[in-house]
């Protein structure tokens, strides 16, 4: 009787170790975001801007890719509202991709939230989001969202409270827009009179999508909103002084324009440059000497990539960064000291998109923007360009008149975050030309840096720029 009793009981134990063990494989099989992600970070860094950080998240998988940047502040409300929007988009995308998962096959659906920040005064920024996604269809979705912040206060400033919202006052700004439009060699053919007048009349918009830059006022408006879709997300600029009418007393007084003289940028010797480039070849083109090229991808870093330059220089060593145009913008300083150190600047786009899903107009844009920015932090372009995900066709080739350098080593320091692991690829693939790719804006890639140079030198590599290789 008590055998039998000890037998239940072992039964019993048993059985409800295997219902365990069921549930919790079931909870795991639905837990696709654990399973099958890649590469998964949240990084916040502060910027140039006083009262504002920059917030990364990278969330690449096998399912969909995500890259989100966006602002976060001091005051409570203004970053509810923020996250509230950054979270919206991530729900509607991933709601998208589970949706229409039995058409994605060849692909992986992509999501992009880029921002740029414009100081209109002390405290007081403009804040603007390009939002894109591709899960479906022939082409990529693209909205827009503005917002203008005062981070003094912690809270929003509404364009109704800069502009008088009258019927006159939007007739008046019709004819501004429409004149604006059509003086425009790039959006003219392409806008809709009609659509452009509905949302100047439309009282509910409260003027969506202005901005202010400089002495401008900025209206952006969606993909398809005012103008055919080859357009993009256009932007319009009026200057503020065609717009006193329109103002509020409050903000006329603010940003009345006075002796409204443009600072010229100091412009730097192109002949000492490009004899220094020159010189720095020279230096290193003794023949007989196995070469191979470092490069970073997705920079600059604030504290990332200074510290693999004080690297570089302790080894004497000369390194290619190509460097994403938004980023550039939120850390000249650091473009300033890459350029001034003799290393080679590279373009990585503005956002990291891939430039075979967009129009030629659009992958130029993308392109041109950063090296405008470079240029500014740097006093230089960059020379070299590189795709992101190396992605490329005749179009964009043909668009780009920088050569374009993929790379012969793939350390995967995205992947693995192990110094280790990417020391040993190096050591497993290197040889004499050898073009070899990390990324600065991971702390461990900067912990490889130096076991790699290490290595390099002793087995006596000349670390040179991808030009010089």
């Amino acid at each position: 009787m008590n055998m039998r009793k000890v037998t239940y009981g072992i039964l019993l134990i048993l059985g409800i170790f295997v219902v365990g063990y069921l549930v919790y494989f079931i909870l795991q099989g639905h837990d696709d975001s654990a399973s099958e992600a890649i590469n998964d970070k949240n990084i916040i860094e502060a910027s140039k801007y006083p009262g504002v950080d920059l917030v990364t998240e990278i969330t690449e998988t096998k399912k969909y890719n995500i890259a989100m940047h966006y602002p976060k502040f001091k005051g409570e409300k203004a970053n509810a509202e923020i996250e509230g929007y950054v979270s919206s988009i991530k729900e509607d995308f991933l709601a998208k991709v589970d949706e229409n998962k039995k058409y994605i096959k060849d692909y992986v659906p992509e999501l992009s939230l880029s921002m740029e920040i414009y100081p209109v005064m002390e405290n007081v920024y403009s804040i603007v989001f390009s939002e894109e996604n591709y899960v479906v269809g022939a082409n990529a979705q693209q909205k827009g969202k503005v917002y203008l912040v005062d981070t003094k206060k912690g809270d929003f400033i509404q364009p109704t409270e800069i502009f008088k919202d009258t019927k006159q006052n939007r007739e008046q700004l019709y004819v501004l827009l429409n004149q604006a439009f059509k003086e425009s060699k790039e959006y003219s053919p392409l806008l809709l009179e009609g659509e452009l007048e509905n949302w100047a009349q439309d009282p509910d918009n409260h003027f969506k999508g202005m901005y202010l830059k400089g002495k401008s006022a900025v209206f952006q408006f969606d993909k398809y909103e005012v103008t055919a879709g080859a357009a993009g997300m256009p932007k319009i600029s009026i200057p503020l002084d065609q717009m006193q009418n329109l103002l509020t007393d409050e903000w006329k007084e603010k940003l009345q324009i006075k002796n409204d003289k443009k600072e010229t940028p100091k412009n730097s010797d192109d002949k000492n440059i490009a004899k220094g480039e020159k010189t720095d070849i020279d230096k290193h083109s003794s023949k007989g000497v196995k070469r191979v090229a470092l490069t970073f991808d997705d920079g600059p870093h604030p504290k990332n990539t200074l510290k693999i330059l004080e690297l570089l220089k302790k080894y004497d060593a000369k390194a290619t960064f190509f460097m994403l145009g938004n980023r550039v913008d939120f850390y000249p300083d650091v473009v300033k000291k890459i350029a001034d150190q003799g290393h080679e600047l590279g373009n990585h786009t503005w956002d990291h998109k891939d430039l075979t899903t967009l129009s030629t107009a659009e992958a130029i844009q993308e392109v041109e923007r950063t090296n405008q920015a470079i240029k500014s932090a740097a006093g230089r372009e960059p020379t070299v360009f590189r795709p992101p995900y190396g992605a490329r066709n005749k179009a964009v080739e043909n668009a780009i008149s920088m050569p374009t350098v993929l790379w012969t080593i793939d350390t995967l320091d995205w992947k693995s975050h192990n110094p280790d692991q990417i020391l040993k690829i190096v050591k497993e693939n290197v040889k004499d030309g050898s073009i070899i790719l990390m990324h600065d804006i991971h702390k461990t890639t900067v912990e490889a840096v130096e076991p790699v140079l290490k290595y390099l030198k002793k087995e006596g590599y000349e670390c040179v720029t991808v030009s010089e290789l």
